[in-house]
């Protein structure tokens, strides 16, 4: 027969649990993840008026009242959304990212360049839509897209150090619009034939910035 023995020490018991067990801090950061996850997911199949919170709650597993202790509105929740999407492009931008060639993407509208998924793509434009109604919704875009900016124009004098801020941040502002708009009009019917769309656009971005790294161009958008 099987008699349970007592330890000599208590606390090592209760050790062991507390090291296994995650800390207030990390739970409550796992529970913002679960949430801001549902979120996407709700977003992405619904839009961004349907996704309500009572369904980012069934989502996530959560009442709409537990939602409420992590995030005050939903507004909050897409604060999340961005902010996260935006780290990741800082990170890879600080990193060098990979060489790409653009014109090719622009022409061809084939916007697998490793920086946005397609539910990030998918997002961005639903809270770019948002944010021409929304004044809380746009003050998240425009502090988002000030911050890529920032680190894109960083990086433009960095490889051409002979640029000045202010042609710099033309230079961005230009190329973020010609990524930017091939985005938009990816759901449009493409008119150009894409090899001779991507010559005009190597002309275009070579006159621009002459021997531009790919991987530096159009980071300052928040519609990619």
């Amino acid at each position: 027969m099987f008699f349970p023995v007592r330890p000599k020490d208590p606390g090592l018991i209760n050790q062991a649990v507390n090291l296994s067990r995650p800390g207030k801090a990390e739970r409550d950061e796992l529970r913002r993840e679960q949430i801001v996850s549902a979120a996407r997911l709700c977003v992405v199949r619904n839009g961004f008026h349907a996704a309500s919170m009572a369904q980012i709650a069934r989502q996530s597993g959560m009442s709409v009242g537990q939602i409420y202790r992590y995030f005050p509105s939903k507004e909050a929740i897409i604060h999340a959304i961005v902010q996260r999407i935006v780290n990741r492009r800082l990170e890879w931008l600080a990193a060098g990212g990979t060489e790409q060639d653009l014109p090719g993407i622009l022409a061809s509208r084939s916007f697998d360049d490793g920086l946005l998924d397609a539910d990030d793509r998918v997002l961005l434009l639903e809270v770019t839509a948002e944010a021409t109604r929304n004044p809380e919704v746009a003050e998240i875009c425009r502090k988002a897209d000030a911050q890529l900016h920032a680190q894109a124009v960083a990086a433009l004098r960095q490889d051409h150090p002979g640029l000045s801020k202010e042609e710099a941040t033309a230079r961005v502002e230009l190329l973020a619009v010609l990524y930017g708009g091939s985005v938009f009009r990816a759901v449009m019917e493409q008119h150009a034939d894409p090899t001779r769309l991507a010559a005009l656009y190597r002309e275009v971005i070579e006159r621009l910035i002459p021997g531009l790294s790919p991987r530096r161009a159009a980071q300052g958008d928040m519609s990619q």
